[in-house]
């Protein structure tokens, strides 16, 4: 039998929910695993989950948001109505893979950390749960409605939490990527030549794929590329493509994009099948720190010579330190910038050039020169001109309430225990 004096001794707290109308008989081994705060249906919620919310957690007039979420997704599973569809499963798993991967400068450390057969299913498994508690929290939500007498008593009622229109700034830039040294280029090339020798089936280039290939447009496709109009491609890539037979994979080789390797499925007049890698150029330390310094000297040029950002001309492309690209006149919402942008537009006035600093543009690190031109301050919106946007700010706020709502009345059918904070 189990000791519950000295779980509740050992353990902050522990809350035990069992639905009354789909009652599951637990394990009791599960009761015993060390961590566990809430248990719904046949999911569990464990300490470290919470993390360092356990005061608020513990207070009966808070609804914590991970309960709510477990709440919803147990419920959702049950809904024959919800369904997932795996297109979107796929274009949701395929930007968690992508951000993942930008996480490691090389390949290889991402092949020792990540590469198992439990990692595409656990991130498989996490988005789809996600899916399921989006999709029950609109069929909840969905008969939520807004008048214009309700926008209004928002207004009347929280002049402090009024939305604005974000601050929009025009800026010119130059972005200065660093030449990638052939030891680095080697390496690349390298681990594409393992990865294709470990190539068998078509079903190991395609898990390949989906762990290392930084196409995000075919990765979690298993790298495949159906009707690719040749027109579209490289003249590299097409004429290495084109040499190849049907079934044959290249040698790894090089674009502007990267290093590609590529399986050869089908070629006809105009267009080819293939399945893709793509590996994105990594830079060494050496390599960024010449290019800051190059991003440096050249800032000082300007600074020196009073040269406007509009005025600087590709030719400058021909050096053998950087490969530069350059902007001029975007406008851009300051919500959508970086981190690190916001920091350096907070003291810069119009005109003025920033210092070189690191960002990733276009998938590629870079350096780069910031010149702000003009800027339109941000404003609260308004009952006249912005109603459309003021009434699905309110729309959200109420839908949030009538989650909360409902999830104050599923507790009220939920044995519920308590232990003292």
């Amino acid at each position: 039998m189990i000791n519950f004096i000295q779980i509740f001794k050992k353990y902050f707290f522990i809350i035990f929910l069992l639905y009354s109308t789909f009652l599951y008989s637990y394990d009791l081994k599960k009761m015993k695993m060390s961590g566990i705060s809430v248990i719904i249906g046949d999911d569990i919620i464990l300490d470290s989950e919470i993390k360092n919310d356990k005061k608020s957690f513990c207070d009966t007039h808070i609804l914590n948001d991970l309960i709510t979420k477990k709440l919803m997704l147990y419920y959702a599973k049950k809904d024959k109505s919800i369904q997932i569809l795996d297109q979107e499963l796929e274009l949701k798993t395929q930007v968690v893979l992508s951000e993942m991967k930008k996480k490691y400068i090389n390949q290889e450390e991402f092949l020792i950390k990540d590469e198992n057969k439990f990692l595409l299913k656990e991130v498989y498994e996490q988005i789809k749960n996600q899916q399921y508690i989006e999709k029950f929290y609109e069929k909840i939500t969905d008969d939520v409605e807004v008048s214009p007498e309700d926008v209004k008593h928002f207004l009347t009622n929280n002049p402090n939490k009024i939305p604005f229109f974000p601050k929009k700034i025009c800026i010119s830039y130059v972005a200065f990527y660093p030449k990638l040294s052939q030891i680095n280029k080697n390496k690349i090339i390298n681990f594409l030549n393992k990865i294709k020798n470990e190539i068998h089936s078509d079903t190991d280039f395609s898990s390949k794929a989906i762990l290392f290939s930084e196409d995000d447009s075919s990765a979690l496709k298993g790298g495949v590329v159906k009707g690719m109009k040749i027109n579209n491609l490289s003249r590299k890539f097409v004429h290495l493509a084109l040499s190849l037979k049907k079934g044959e994979i290249s040698k790894p080789f090089e674009t502007d994009l990267g290093f590609h390797l590529i399986k050869l499925e089908e070629k006809r007049k105009d267009e080819i099948d293939f399945r893709h890698i793509l590996i994105k150029p990594k830079y060494s330390k050496y390599e960024l720190s010449k290019t800051k310094s190059f991003a440096e000297f050249f800032r000082k040029r300007i600074m020196n010579r009073k040269i406007n950002l509009d005025k600087i001309s590709d030719s400058l492309n021909q050096n053998q330190i950087v490969d530069i690209m350059i902007q001029n006149r975007i406008w851009i919402e300051e919500n959508k910038l970086s981190e690190n942008m916001k920091k350096v537009f907070l003291f810069l006035k119009k005109g003025k050039i920033t210092n070189p600093h690191k960002e990733i543009i276009n998938g590629k690190e870079a350096f780069i020169l910031i010149q702000l031109l003009d800027e339109i301050p941000s404003k609260p919106l308004s009952f006249e001109k912005d109603y459309t946007v003021l009434k699905n700010f309110v729309k959200n706020i109420k839908k949030k309430e009538k989650i909360k709502n409902w999830t104050k009345e599923i507790l009220k059918k939920t044995y519920f225990v308590k232990i003292k904070c």
